[in-house]
């Protein structure tokens, strides 16, 4: 009798240390501090409690939470787990009334939820894991952006984007504005390539321009996202994946602006290799900027996948 004492007394200050925890979890949060680690940490306290809570609960409550139990287990264990068959089982025997729970079948239940508690943490965290890279990798390519706005102010000939429309005529289209070219002299020599003329009338504000055209097609793109957006996210811990996905796109999606239309200035696309004005130009951007969720559909996916096993009532 007296090991069974100190036995529940154990569970008892375990499942105290447990809500302390949650409690600490919770004021100590901040706005400066992640919320999704804090609620995390909470959230995973209070279910350990609650496990403990359960190795101590008298038979007929036991007994009474077995379907719950079971509605847990099926929502996060797969069908081929151990712990989720010996809880079908148990469930099947308490709802046909077959005499009183065993400590076996305790126990059963017992690390049954505390394992499908497990797999709930985790989905959490993966969910978690994913949206903090992808902040990451935004504010990187939000530098590349800004180390490349400077690359073509400070150096407008080396980031060229203009273009010299074919057959050569006396005008330079870039795109911040169009400009004429000054005739040159009955015996000068024709330049063989476009580059050389082009550079000369290049614009600091050139890049950036693209790449403002750019976050444009990106923004057409993050429309359809948030339209795709489902109810079950819109809380605060759910939103932060979708979030991260669509702030991603604008960076990407000047980038994948300026790339593209040095493909065009390379005459790497067959047939536009020569823009004939600037709304081309800006045009083309807009249609690069849209293009990146050719690449971002990847992560789209794999937020997809991390959120769906979250979206499910807890």
């Amino acid at each position: 009798m007296g090991d069974a004492d100190g036995r529940r007394q154990a569970v008892l200050e375990g499942v105290e240390r447990h809500l302390q925890q949650a409690e600490e979890a919770c004021l100590n949060a901040s706005r400066f501090r992640p919320r999704s680690g804090t609620l995390e940490r909470a959230w995973s306290n209070i279910r350990a409690a609650e496990t403990d809570l359960l190795s101590l609960a008298s038979d007929d409550e036991v007994r009474a939470r077995a379907p719950e139990v079971l509605g847990i287990v099926r929502r996060h264990l797969p069908e081929d787990s151990p712990q989720r068959q010996a809880v079908e089982e148990i469930a099947e025997s308490v709802e046909a009334g077959d005499g009183p729970l065993t400590d076996q079948e305790r126990s059963a239940l017992v690390r049954a939820l505390g394992f499908a508690y497990a797999a709930v943490g985790g989905k959490y965290r993966r969910v978690r894991v994913l949206a903090d890279l992808l902040w990451i990798v935004t504010g990187a390519a939000t530098l590349g952006l800004v180390a490349l706005a400077l690359w073509g102010y400070l150096d407008k000939q080396s980031l060229d984007l203009c273009f010299r429309p074919q057959p050569p005529g006396n005008r330079v289209v870039c795109p911040t504005g169009e400009h004429k070219v000054e005739a040159p002299p009955p015996t000068a020599v024709p330049p063989a390539a476009t580059d050389v003329v082009t550079g000369a009338y290049s614009d600091p504000l050139d890049v950036l321009t693209v790449e403002c055209a750019g976050l444009i097609g990106a923004a057409l793109t993050v429309v359809a996202a948030v339209h795709h957006l489902h109810v079950d996210q819109a809380t605060q811990y759910k939103f932060r994946l979708p979030l991260a996905t669509a702030v991603l796109k604008f960076p990407v999606g000047a980038l994948s602006a300026v790339a593209g239309i040095v493909l065009i200035k390379g005459a790497f696309v067959p047939g536009l290799s020569d823009l004939d004005s600037s709304a081309q130009i800006l045009g083309w951007a807009v249609v690069f900027g849209a293009a990146q969720h050719l690449v971002t559909h990847i992560v789209d996916q794999r937020a997809e996948e991390a959120l769906s096993g979250v979206r499910r009532p807890p």
